[in-house]
């Protein structure tokens, strides 16, 4: 039976993509600091959008031109980055 995904199903996906075993057929594993950040495009025009993720907690990664207008690219992730 298949469900819509849950917060909870967040670690058994790190754990695959962290996996060598799973990673073999996927490009090599990912280190676990790099997995489940969650990023978002949008075009810098629409307000609106800007506005959602920067109350979301979305940090802007880049900025760059597509489809004709410039676009925001933004991660939001729930590691704590070390430094």
């Amino acid at each position: 039976m298949l469900r819509a995904p849950e917060a909870r199903d967040r670690v058994v996906f790190i754990e695959l993509l962290a996996s060598p075993e799973v990673g073999t057929y996927l490009g090599g594993p990912r280190p676990r600091d790099e997995l489940e950040p969650v990023v978002l495009f949008t075009q810098t025009a629409n307000a609106r959008s800007m506005r959602l993720a920067a109350k979301l907690g979305f940090t802007e990664v880049e900025r760059f031109e597509a489809y004709g207008a410039e676009q925001w690219f933004g991660m939001w992730s729930p590691v704590t980055p070390s430094g």
